[in-house]
């Protein structure tokens, strides 16, 4: 009979963080709060006259930004790896790895709902009429010089405040002040989120311009920040929950006699585990099971290529497809294409870590 204890409680609300995300954008959208230009350009774009004609078109609007977020999400492109691995720990950061449902629900829609009023009022309510009426005022036709073409100004103002749209997204500091080694990768990570901002920000605005409701384009943006932080929310946790319980249930299983377990090891995967834990501890193989549990995403209990590709991007290991390909052929002793926990630890065992296997035993460095 094992032993009941009380669970340890759950790491308390990031609600430092979530003040601090809510105050940056109440900052920047200072003046619909306190009763400024934001507030009537707010007024005056925005119409609720016909809910269900604006509730259409928000969520026809959000639909292809679910669709880009999920191949983004899904993708084992190098491009997007850090976008992925920065929006799970910025969620992970809010709302602490156990799964909080509903709580995380209202927060993400409160922080959804202030973004969307705030970003689509400055950018689409306010940037683009002023960069329109720019263009306009300083149109070569209009100053009496020759132009072999003529722009809408709406379309520049669009077209001008979706980018700066975008720009204003990207953080620098890493490009700024970056080592020489990180600088690259901190370039292509802006560039990256760059063009993604650059896809959402054409779609708001093209919802904008499509509508003459400004009340689409929040609706359309906050159901996307929604979806992006509720979804990563039940996403991560739910996988710090499959390993919480594999981790369990190979500690409750190592406890039985081995006629008891429903699916015991063979006799060679328990040669495997009994080595590195007389040679490097139990906590080695335990943390080892830690992240192969955490790297099994689909939770079928063992890793394919991509998966493997993916999660090393994690630590800062990106290989190519070929090279992913040959690791998992190296740790794959019994062939059948995947790597199992035992081949996982038999190959990272030697090494000491996940890291060094890769790099010393496929390509050859330190």
């Amino acid at each position: 009979m094992f032993s009941s204890s009380i669970p340890d409680p759950p790491p308390p609300l990031n609600v430092n963080a979530i003040r601090q995300v809510i105050f940056n954008q109440a900052l920047v959208g200072y003046t619909i709060w306190s009763g400024g230009e934001g507030l009537r350009v707010l007024q005056a774009d925005s119409s609720l006259s016909n809910i269900p004609i604006t509730v259409v078109m928000g969520v026809v609007g959000f639909l292809p930004l679910l669709l880009l977020s999920r191949s983004v999400e899904g993708s084992e492109s190098a491009a997007v790896a850090n976008l992925n691995l920065s929006t799970n720990m910025f969620v992970l950061r809010i709302f602490g790895p156990v799964p909080r449902p509903i709580v995380a629900f209202i927060v993400s829609a409160i922080i959804a709902l202030v973004t969307g009023v705030v970003e689509e009022t400055i950018f689409r309510g306010e940037a683009l009429p002023v960069i329109a009426s720019w263009y306009y005022t300083n149109n070569p036709l209009n100053l009496g010089l020759l132009s072999p073409i003529q722009i809408d100004p709406t379309v520049v103002g669009a077209v001008l405040s979706t980018i700066l749209f975008a720009v204003l997204h990207v953080n620098p500091s890493g490009v700024i002040f970056g080592g020489n080694e990180g600088r690259g990768e901190a370039i292509q990570d802006a560039i990256v989120l760059f063009f993604f901002q650059l896809c959402t920000g054409t779609t708001f605005a093209l919802l904008f311009l499509a509508s003459g409701n400004l009340a689409v384009p929040i609706l359309s943006h906050a159901l996307y920040d929604l979806y992006t932080f509720y979804a990563t929310h039940l996403e991560v946790t739910s996988q710090m929950e499959y390993v919480k319980k594999e981790i369990q249930t190979n500690d409750i299983s190592s406890t039985l006699p081995r006629s008891a377990s429903l699916a015991p090891p063979s006799a060679m995967d328990r040669s495997v585990e009994d080595r590195w834990i007389s040679e490097r501890g139990d906590d080695f193989v335990t943390g080892a099971r830690q992240t192969f549990y955490l790297m099994d995403t689909n939770r079928d209990g063992v890793l394919s290529r991509r998966e493997l590709r993916i999660a090393l991007y994690s630590y800062g290991i990106k290989l190519t497809q070929d090279q992913s390909e040959a690791l998992v052929n190296e740790a794959d002793a019994d062939g059948n294409g995947s790597i199992d926990f035992y081949e996982f630890l038999a190959f990272i065992g030697p090494e000491g870590s996940t890291t060094k296997a890769v790099k010393r035993s496929l390509l050859g460095v330190e």
